[in-house]
């Protein structure tokens, strides 16, 4: 009767255990994460902190290694010299060039700065100075030499019994920099000892003028030759022009006249031959003569055509004038003596003759001027006529002269080009004479170089400053670099925004000997006390003041909140990969759960590397396996007790040869069957999800599922991953615990101060 009063209270049991599971079925979690945030400045400030040591390793590496190399590089000294460069424009000749060619100012300058680093110009201050002897540079021949030899022997080149490399050396301490917009140009030299730079940097300028005032006299010396050679021949060539000119003038009756003759150089300006001048000549006699013929045929019609007496040439005339006025003072005299005597009285006939014969006489001189008007229209038609003979016979002459002449002008063009060639080159050969003994020079030393009195290089306060300003910023670059290539799950935010999951809680990293902030007072707070053997699985129940057992308590709160009505009460507690801390997890959310007077019991599930027995310090003989197996049943030796008020352990048991096949019996269902009734919440411990499949199996058979990240460890695509493996067999996952964070991490940076300041304000106060 005893008997089925048990089986019947066990049945009464697991019916009700069966009806409470069916109160949370298992359903896939949906989760709706909230909208992106803006980026904000705190964000890349977290970045900063989170990756703090790689900024301060790669600062202190950069300032370290920088400062001992600036402190060990020995001190240059740099000397300059300011040099004035005019342009230059040499005549050589006083003619311009057949093909003008182009030369640019600019093109003149770059010349010059490669003049100031020639090869030339650097042997010219070696030998000057003896730098090859000088201590300095004997140092570095030395190394040159050795070099060389390392590298081919006897094969060191030489320049005028210079080495060629010790000249490349020499160079590369030259510096030439242009002055903007003038004509100035500032010449350095770099020396380990100052007073060297500055005599160096002087003797490059000077041997840079000297250079210059050489060249100028070489190329002098050369023109000069070149137009001795030339006026030579150029003389040789007048005097066979000016003989074929002579000659063919001779031979062809070709005479010219000079007309004006410069008194300076003995050249006429102007010539004209006797055939044009006579032509010449007969063309203004012809023009002339005509016009006279053209006049006097004028008169002469004008006589002809109408009465001679009203001619003006004929009443211009003074004798006609005169006979016109006699004959009018007669006339007048007798129509007054008409009046008183008649015709035939003596006087009046007297008047009567005289007006006759005044009369005729006016008549015969009018006859006279019409005669020599007649005359002289003759003679001009002579005289034209002939004119224009003459003309025309000269005409005909200077057209044969001209034939003759094309020949003879083109020997005077020849003649007259090789003489003014002659005379240019000769006026040319002068002024190079004079020029060749000047000395004057387009370049000038404008300032003198000075001894430097503080080294060039190493800067050594700037060198230190820039190794922090770039050890600085090439840490954050570095650390933002490191940010951009780590895809592990790090902040809350991480878990909502690439895992689509609720964050449950988190959990900070373990420090048992934590430095902790402050009081308002200004005093350290003393630590909390902990046992120094007391292990992190234990740290809910050893210090339930701690920042862990706050994290832990936090994470019971919301599982009991998680669902809506009742929370979970079969729960399992797996990662995604190992050592991310689901043990540690499992067991301080157990011991957070138990606070409440409820009993809890955790199940050791992973039966391939268990820990709960070696945690709680019980015996493994027995346990999980042996009850799937069948080997065992319920009861006291299946569930251990602990040291922990209502917490209660079942161990994995004897490692077994197939955990999944295990965990996939109905055997299983039965265990939670059995332990609903007697626990409030019933904790599975089971190994990772990636590679096994016995988390999967056995979240099937439990209310909700707890998924542990290690902060800074677990990878994105590993989470994401466990969480499609568990989504795939319809596991209810209640959220993501965020293990082991460091504050930086977090991102709110006060985070742990605000939680000490809340959790003792109370202590404090009292």
């Amino acid at each position: 009767m005893a008997e089925n009063r048990i089986n019947s209270s066990q049945e009464d049991n697991r019916s009700r255990a069966l009806e409470k599971v069916s109160e949370h079925p298992l359903v896939p979690s949906a989760y709706y994460p909230y909208g992106e945030d803006e980026v904000h400045l705190r964000d890349y400030l977290q970045i900063i902190l989170r990756r703090k040591w790689i900024v301060i390793t790669f600062l202190l590496t950069v300032f370290t290694t920088v400062t001992i190399g600036t402190f060990m590089i020995k001190p240059q000294y740099k000397s300059t010299v300011t040099i004035k460069i005019d342009k230059e424009n040499p005549n050589l000749l006083t003619f311009k060039d057949v093909y003008a060619v182009e030369r640019p100012e600019e093109d003149y300058y770059q010349t010059q700065y490669k003049v100031l680093k020639s090869r030339n110009l650097a042997r010219r201050v070696i030998r000057q100075m003896k730098l090859d002897i000088n201590p300095e540079f004997s140092g570095q021949k030395a190394e040159i030499k050795v070099a060389s030899f390392l590298k081919k022997p006897d094969n060191l080149l030489k320049e005028e019994g210079i080495d060629s490399s010790f000249v490349d050396g020499f160079l590369k301490r030259i510096e030439v920099l242009p002055q903007q917009k003038s004509r100035l140009v500032n010449v350095s030299f770099t020396s380990y000892n100052p007073e060297l730079a500055a005599r160096v940097t002087d003797s490059i300028a000077k041997s840079f003028i000297d250079l210059n005032i050489e060249s100028k006299f070489e190329a002098t010396q050369q023109a000069r030759e070149w137009l001795e050679k030339q006026l030579e021949a150029m003389k040789a060539k007048v005097e066979q022009a000016e003989e074929k000119l002579n000659e063919y003038a001779g031979k062809n009756e070709i005479i010219f006249l000079e007309s004006k003759v410069d008194e300076k150089d003995g050249k006429s300006s102007s010539s004209e031959n006797l055939v044009s001048k006579k032509l010449g000549a007969l063309s203004t006699e012809m023009i002339t003569a005509t016009s006279e013929r053209i006049q006097k045929e004028a008169i002469y019609n004008e006589v002809k055509s109408g009465d001679a007496e009203a001619s003006p040439i004929v009443m211009n005339n003074a004798m006609v004038q005169g006979l016109r006025k006699d004959y009018a003072a007669l006339e007048s005299d007798y129509s007054q003596n008409l009046k008183i005597y008649k015709p035939d009285y003596p006087k009046m006939v007297k008047l009567k003759e005289l007006m006759d014969q005044v009369k005729k006489r006016l008549d015969t001189e009018t006859k006279r001027v019409v005669s020599s008007i007649r005359k002289d229209y003759d003679a001009a038609v002579k005289r034209e006529t002939y004119l224009k003979s003459a003309f025309n016979n000269q005409k005909q002459e200077a057209l044969d002269l001209n034939n003759r002449a094309v020949q003879y002008q083109i020997l005077k063009r020849e003649a007259d080009t090789n003489k003014e060639l002659y005379h240019g080159l000769l006026q040319r050969l002068k002024e190079t004479g004079i020029s060749a003994s000047l000395t004057s020079s387009n370049i000038q030393i404008l300032d003198r170089a000075e001894v430097p009195k503080s080294p060039f290089k190493p800067k050594r306060m700037l060198n230190v400053l820039l190794s922090l300003v770039i050890g600085l910023f090439g840490g954050i670059g570095l650390a933002f670099f490191a940010e951009y290539l780590d895809n592990t799950i790090k902040t809350p935010e991480d878990i909502e925004k690439k895992m689509y999951m609720p964050s449950l809680g988190l959990v900070p990293l373990y420090a048992p000997e934590k430095i902790l902030p402050k009081s308002r007072s200004g005093k350290d707070r003393v630590p909390a006390k902990q046992p120094k053997a007391s292990p992190v699985e234990y740290i809910s129940h050893t210090d339930s003041k701690s920042q862990l057992s706050e994290a832990y308590s936090s994470i019971r709160t919301f599982l009991l909140f998680s669902s809506a009505g009742k929370p979970p009460k079969v729960m399992m507690v797996t990662s995604a990969r190992r050592e991310e801390g689901k043990t540690t997890t499992a067991i301080n959310t157990a011991i957070s759960l138990t606070k409440s007077n409820a009993r809890t019991v955790i199940v050791d599930a992973d039966m391939r590397r268990p820990r709960l027995h070696k945690v709680f310090k019980v015996s493994n003989t027995s346990g999980l396996s042996s009850f799937l197996s069948g080997n065992e049943e319920l009861g006291d030796t299946l569930i251990k007790h602990t040291d922990i008020p209502n917490l209660d352990v079942i161990t994995s048991g004897p490692l077994p040869p197939n955990p999944a096949e295990l965990l996939s019996s109905y055997r299983l269902r039965e265990l939670i069957d059995g332990l609903y009734p007697l626990y409030s919440y019933i904790i599975f411990d089971t190994p990772p999800i990636l590679g096994l499949s016995d988390a999967a199996i056995a979240s099937t058979q439990t209310d909700g599922v707890i998924m542990v990240v290690r902060s800074g460890q677990t990878p994105k695509e590993a989470a994401v991953q466990a969480k499609k493996i568990l989504e795939s067999v319809n596991a209810k996952v209640l959220g993501v615990v965020l293990n082991a964070i460091n504050e930086p991490n977090m991102k709110y940076g006060y985070y742990s101060y605000y939680q000490y300041y809340y959790q003792n304000y109370t202590s404090d106060e009292k």
